[in-house]
């Protein structure tokens, strides 16, 4: 090649510049690819440092799974029987969650958070480069901060590790976090980690979670909002401060929107859906807290059955609840100026035992009656209402609801030095009454004579079975007294003990809960017994002596059963009563005992009592009878004695009566008798006599010589009523005493399993009018032919028998005694 212009040394000179410039290049070739090796060594040790640093940091955070288990975030909803809500208890700082199940949740909620929060949520494993990548530059162009990163699932871990409370912040914060996020990747699938995560994330006012937020802003299931709605709520927990829906609502709708815009272009909603969305009006209602029965919430809360974190269904019915809140503000009105402050009410479902309405005080609010104090279950003496279960353990000893009981001035012995003498509420003591009327009309003397007569301590056994817990002292702490409420009890024992009389002495615990197993009913009370007590307190005429004149309040146009009480003092009044399907328990009084006006039972509780008893029965269809009409047939008997007439009964009337409670023998208190000139025995006896008197036993002597100066007294008929002793002539006419065994039956069979068991052996004497200890002192009970226990009157004994065979003979002590006497043949197995 010719070069023009050019020296012969030129060429050469070229060709060394063509070879400098070929080794610049193979030495920039070589930089290069020293640099590109350096690099990429770089590149992998800074790579490998990271794996190992990342790997290292994800052992050394550990795993958050332990913190799934803090239920923080939960509050504790408590809802009536259909599912409305009476009361919602918040959590630690006063959060009100209320977890749910992912699909329960609702999908419209779920993709507005999803693309709010993490759009790529389903494609990472718990960090998101592309996110961290976009959010670092976005913030280098801008020179602050303006995008995040963190994934849900570090934002979950954040809320774990600091149960929803702000935190440190920093790089070394963020790099733990996502550490931990990625370690909760690789155990819980996306549906669990969304789950957790919707179920803790912070709404503003103590809601958490998706459910308490919608419910709490606009009163709907989560699942039931709106487009409009559930964008409203996911833009919330970035800052629910800042974006607080009352006080900045244009910044909630502000963002509201953009969220909208971001759907539509993820294409999770349309055109159309868009246009509503955004045309829809969004208004957070107020916040309602309801508050009803609170002290049923209470007493829930302080018996350890409200577990946070879930959903109580308590068996009140809301609509009775707040019916028999406004009867209780009614009454209370009319009893302020009796000095009666403070009531408490309980409606129970006697089938099931379920309690329908709770009503510890009349004003929950109010101070000034202690209105906080629940008077459900404050102790307080009961007054006469315990009587019931006395009669109804007489009855099933043997003691008839029609036989004359002596209300006349009696003096019990219970130990050395105690005599205990009961009076009636009203001062009067009314003579010869039948059981059941001293029953239904509240006598304290005859309910003392038959507790008197039970074994020591079975009436205190027999109220703790039934429920009355409350009475933790022995026996001899209450005495006889106990029979006319002398210990302390709460309105929900009592009701307790009513609840297993109107189901015929089956007992079952009260149930607030509806989760609660329905346990199986105890047998404490003799089904026959129950249903003559039954019969006896729904007596209209037979209580009509409780009541002022003109005064009916229990006439409610259905039969029920029910009883009064007054404590010591006018401090509680009570009434307390059933029919088949509802028990009603009302007490009467204030919270400090302050006594209060002459206000009875009868007068203060009872009309509120049959307020709330017609309103209960309303949601009754079918009203079943108080007891079954079977087992109590109607037979006639004389009016007074209760026996069978005999031939001088004049008047009798039909009573409702089980087969074992008709006394055997006629009549033997009314009498033929002849007038005598005597003035101080005006009556003879005297078969042929055309007059009839009622001869009556020794223990009303007194009380009859002490009415008007000696003058008989007289039944609603006239008949004169005289003292045995001081009728001449009556004993051939009218005494055939004979010896009879009460206890144990004939053929019974006593069931024990020890080598030796213990056996009570009861007799009485039967016929005569005259007090058993005058006319058999004492009593030899024989067991085959031998004598194993001596007992003066009312003839009890309790001996040891070997398992077997067994014959028993009753007779007096004094052979010179000849009455008739019979005897038993049992078993002890």
């Amino acid at each position: 090649m010719a070069y023009p212009d050019c020296d012969p040394s030129c060429p050469e000179r070229l060709d060394s510049l063509r070879e400098l410039r070929q080794r610049r290049r193979l030495a920039r070739r070589r930089r290069r690819r020293i640099g590109l090796v350096a690099a990429g060594l770089l590149v992998t040790v800074a790579w490998l440092s990271w794996a190992a640093l990342w790997s290292w940091l994800r052992d050394e955070v550990a795993h958050p799974g332990e913190a799934l288990q803090d239920d923080w975030y939960s509050g504790h909803r408590v809802l009536d029987r259909e599912g409305r809500l009476l009361r919602e208890l918040p959590g630690e700082e006063g959060r009100r969650g209320q977890p749910l199940p992912l699909d329960e949740i609702g999908d419209r909620l779920i993709t507005a958070t999803i693309v709010s929060e993490d759009a790529r949520f389903f494609e990472h494993e718990g960090v998101d480069g592309v996110a961290i990548v976009r959010a670092a530059s976005q913030n280098l162009s801008e020179g602050r901060v303006v995008s995040g990163a963190s994934t849900i699932t570090q934002q979950l871990v954040k809320l774990l590790d600091t149960r929803g409370q702000p935190g440190p912040r920093g790089a070394w914060v963020k790099l733990r976090e996502a550490a931990r996020a990625a370690n909760l990747e690789q155990t819980l699938a996306k549906e669990e980690i969304l789950e957790a995560y919707l179920n803790r994330l912070p709404y503003g006012h103590g809601l958490v979670g998706p459910e308490a937020a919608a419910r709490g802003y606009f009163g709907v299931a989560a699942r039931d909002l709106s487009w409009a709605q559930v964008a409203f709520l996911a833009v919330l927990p970035r800052a629910p401060a800042y974006l607080d829906p009352y006080r900045h609502p244009e910044r909630v709708l502000l963002r509201q929107r953009i969220l909208l815009h971001a759907l539509h272009e993820a294409g999770e909603i349309d055109e159309a859906q868009l246009r509503r969305a955004l045309d829809e009006p969004v208004r957070p209602r107020a916040l309602r807290r309801p508050f009803h029965a609170p002290h049923l919430v209470e007493t829930l809360r302080a018996e350890g059955q409200l577990e946070p974190g879930t959903t109580t269904t308590t068996t009140l019915d809301l609509d009775l609840q707040r019916d028999v809140e406004g009867l209780v503000r009614t009454h209370m009105g009319r009893m302020l100026e009796q000095g009666a402050g403070d009531a408490a009410v309980l409606v129970v479902d006697n089938e099931t035992a379920e309690v329908l309405a709770y009503v510890g005080s009349a004003d929950f609010h109010d101070p000034a009656i202690a209105g906080q104090v629940d008077m459900v279950r404050a102790p307080r003496q009961p007054g006469s209402t315990l009587k019931p279960f006395v009669y109804a353990l007489a009855f099933a000893r043997g003691h008839s609801p029609v036989e004359l009981l002596a209300d006349v001035p009696t003096r019990f012995r219970e130990g050395p030095g105690h005599v205990y003498a009961p009076r009636n509420y009203h001062g009067e003591l009314t003579g010869p009454v039948p059981a059941r009327e001293a029953l239904a009309t509240s006598l304290n003397v005859p309910a003392v004579r038959l507790a008197s007569e039970l074994p020591a301590g079975e009436l205190l056994h027999t109220l703790r079975a039934l429920g009355l817990h409350s009475l933790d002292q022995p026996a001899e702490h209450y005495g006889l007294a106990l029979a006319l409420g002398s210990g302390e009890v709460g309105l929900r024992e009592l009701a307790e003990g009513y609840v297993t009389l109107a189901n015929g002495g089956e007992h079952r615990p009260l149930r607030l809960r509806m989760g609660d197993a329905v346990v199986a009913g105890t047998r404490v009370l003799d089904p026959t017994a129950v249903a003559a007590v039954t019969e006896a307190l729904s007596d209209p005429v037979a209580r009509l002596r409780l009541l002022p004149p003109g005064h009916r309040p229990f006439d409610i146009g259905f039969p029920l059963a029910l009883k009064t009480g007054t404590s010591s003092g006018y401090r509680d009044a009570w009434t307390v009563g059933y029919t088949r399907e509802r028990t009603v328990a009302v007490w009467l009084g204030n919270a400090d005992a302050t006594p209060m006006h002459e206000v009875t039972g009868a007068g203060g509780a009872g009309p509120l009592f049959a307020d709330v008893m017609r309103r209960a029965m309303e949601d009754v269809p079918v009203r079943a009878p108080l007891f079954d009409p079977q087992r109590l047939p109607s037979v006639e008997v004389c009016a007074l004695s209760g026996h069978r007439p005999g031939p001088a009964c004049a008047h009798t009337v039909h009573r409702r009566l089980a087969p074992e409670h008709l006394p055997e023998s006629p009549c033997t208190v009314h009498v033929h008798a002849s007038p005598r000139p005597a003035r101080a025995l005006p009556w003879a006896c005297d078969p042929e006599g055309e007059e009839v008197i009622a001869v009556l036993p020794e223990a009303y002597t007194d009380w009859l010589d002490a009415r008007r100066l000696g003058a008989p007294g007289e039944d609603p008929w006239g008949t004169p009523w005289l003292a045995a002793e001081r009728v001449p002539g009556c004993g051939e006419q009218t005494e055939r005493p004979e010896l009879a065994i009460r206890e144990p039956s004939e053929g019974a069979v006593l069931w024990g399993g020890t080598a030796r068991d213990v056996v009570e052996l009861r007799a009485e004497l039967r016929g005569t009018t005259r007090e058993p200890d005058t006319v058999v002192p004492e009593v030899d009970f024989v067991v085959d032919g031998e004598v194993v226990a001596r007992s003066a009157w009312p003839y009890r004994a309790l001996v040891s028998l070997r398992p077997g065979d067994h014959e028993l003979h009753v007779r007096p002590v004094d052979r010179e005694i000849s009455l008739p006497t019979e005897s038993r043949r049992f078993s002890v197995r």
